[in-house]
């Protein structure tokens, strides 16, 4: 049935598919039972050459389920059904054969004696903009090339940002059955215009998908070209210009200059100070204090064997949301690698001053401020001493962002703390500290920028804010070691707790992170604000 290679043959589409007469029944069971060990080919076939999306997500699942359940791939006979639909129109083998060239299938196209290099040419696979020989929606072909280029990690910010608009694909494996629950729904329209079974043309809607997409990291030419591709159908003309994409705003780009650095040149920094190893310096066991009271210009500390409550906010991975891509907050948010080394020395830390840490990861605006509200309302206790909440995030302009990209103000943070909510923590002091960063998707080093804000509104008392850095200036993080603020200022609360207030111990970690950003060449001055009205000790002085 397999006819031979004709590897020099060239590609005449009229002759050797019009008139190729294996391409038939026996053909496409031939091709269904060689695809049964390779599940993701049969799906990508389907996505492709089925028309109605509801359709083929139905079989899709159905053919997923018994799979699992009988412990073995089936198919289900999906390219049958297709064909049985597909075979009165026109142009099928050309839709059967491109599908076959879009997915790679080299080996299933030369045993129908196709020439592949010059079929390639003919139907233009490599190029989702060509409008001549499209039998395949070219929306499809994009989509599709669209899932080869999505890592995991992209797929998960893409379904928890489907979930802000009320779209679950949790159940969904593979990137084509996300699509085909956005084209079920109506989020992802894709059209063709026929008239006697011939097509004449394509249309498509995926505005607010590319939304998501171009804030997805390394995702943003694609999405270009897909809102290209889109805009050529819709208007039957290619745009003279590219479509404009969203980019941060240049408050938030980083500087270009620091890119020749490497962490290596951070490391020798801080092993220069002897400040970098955790596990040497976090033991504060053998601390100890022959007083049992402090002076009445310092804040009591009502226990020694509980201090308060220690909140860690820790977002890592970042995902554009329906809340952050209508307010024009679309600025693709990168992985914050070597943040987890930040959290592990706080939560290590202030476990040590006897304090009870509370940390939570990824989270978005809203579970943010309710897992804050759960820890003040069931945690804080009427003797705790103190309260101290760190946020290791992007920021900009004294906002930090959550999980979802949405900017959260300070402020916000500052005004709960203040509430009824928190009751047990008034007239007590409160520490916020601020790990904040924003950064755009130029190519860069390890060593990578963090930047708050300029304007601060500290009308409370008793708060001490104290920010990664200054205003107009950028603070740095090494992807494996965690930034220079968090590990600079926790291992100088070790090493000064029993001798100084929290204002001479931020002092010292302003002098020292400033001097590692003149070393580096990373100008970086942390800066903090007080309307502590004592002295803030985290230990009873010796």
């Amino acid at each position: 049935m397999w006819q031979a290679d004709s590897k020099k043959q060239e590609f005449d589409p009229d002759r050797i598919i019009g008139n190729n007469d294996s391409i038939n029944n026996d053909m496409i069971s031939e091709i269904e039972k060689e695809l049964q060990d390779n599940p993701y080919d049969m799906i990508s076939l389907v996505f492709l050459l089925y028309e109605t999306p509801d359709t083929a997500l139905q079989r899709l699942i159905v053919n997923q389920r018994i799979s699992k359940d009988i412990g073995a791939s089936t198919n289900l006979n999906m390219l049958h059904e297709w064909f049985r639909h597909a075979k009165h129109t026109p142009t099928w083998k050309h839709e059967f054969i491109e599908a076959l060239l879009i997915c790679q299938l080299n080996s299933i196209l030369r045993k129908l004696g196709i020439h592949v290099p010059s079929a390639r040419k003919y139907y233009q696979t490599d190029n989702i903009h060509i409008k001549t020989n499209m039998y395949i929606n070219p929306v499809k072909k994009a989509l599709y090339k669209l899932c080869e280029e999505m890592n995991a990690d992209n797929m998960q910010r893409l379904k928890k940002s489907l979930l802000t608009y009320e779209i679950d694909t949790a159940e969904y494996d593979s990137c084509e059955l996300v699509f085909l629950k956005l084209m079920c729904d109506k989020f992802i329209t894709v059209n063709k215009f026929q008239y006697h079974r011939q097509t004449f043309g394509f249309t498509a809607e995926l505005d607010n998908f590319l939304k998501i997409i171009e804030n997805l990291p390394g995702l943003r030419k694609i999405a270009q070209d897909i809102r290209n591709l889109q805009h050529m159908l819709n208007q039957d003309s290619r745009p003279t210009a590219p479509i404009a994409v969203s980019t941060p705003s240049a408050a938030l780009k980083v500087d270009e200059s620091n890119q020749g650095m490497t962490n290596t040149h951070f490391e020798d920094v801080f092993d220069l100070l002897g400040e970098l190893s955790i596990e040497d310096n976090t033991n504060t066991a053998t601390l100890k204090s022959d007083r049992t009271k402090l002076d009445d210009d310092c804040f009591e500390i009502k226990s020694p064997d509980r201090l308060g409550v220690c909140v860690i906010l820790n977002q890592v991975n970042f995902f554009p949301s329906k809340d952050s891509l209508e307010t024009s907050q679309q600025c693709a948010l990168s992985k914050r690698n070597g943040s987890d080394k930040d959290k592990m020395i706080i939560e290590r830390t202030m476990k040590s001053l006897k304090f009870s840490v509370y940390s939570a990861t990824d989270l978005d605006h809203i579970r943010m401020f309710q897992f804050l509200k759960e820890v003040i309302k069931t945690k804080v206790k009427e003797d705790d001493s103190m309260f101290m909440l760190c946020i290791l995030s992007h920021g900009v302009r004294h906002h930090i962002f959550a999980a979802d990209s949405v900017k959260v103000n300070v402020d916000d943070f500052q005004n709960l703390l203040d509430s009824d909510i928190a009751a047990k923590l008034h007239g007590k002091p409160k520490m916020l500290i601020l790990q904040a960063c924003q950064v755009d998707e130029i190519p860069r080093p390890t060593l990578v920028a963090d930047s708050p804000g300029s304007s601060y509104n500290l009308k409370k008392t008793n708060f001490i804010i104290y920010w990664a850095t200054a205003p107009e200036l950028e603070a740095f993080r090494d992807e494996s070691a965690g930034s220079i603020f968090i590990q600079m200022l926790f291992q100088t609360i070790v090493k000064y707790v029993n001798k100084e207030h929290a204002c001479e111990i931020f002092t010292r970690v302003t002098k020292k992170v400033a001097y590692i950003g003149q070393h580096l060449g990373c100008p970086q001055v942390p800066i903090y604000h007080s309307t502590l009205l004592k002295k803030l000790y985290l230990r009873v002085p010796q």
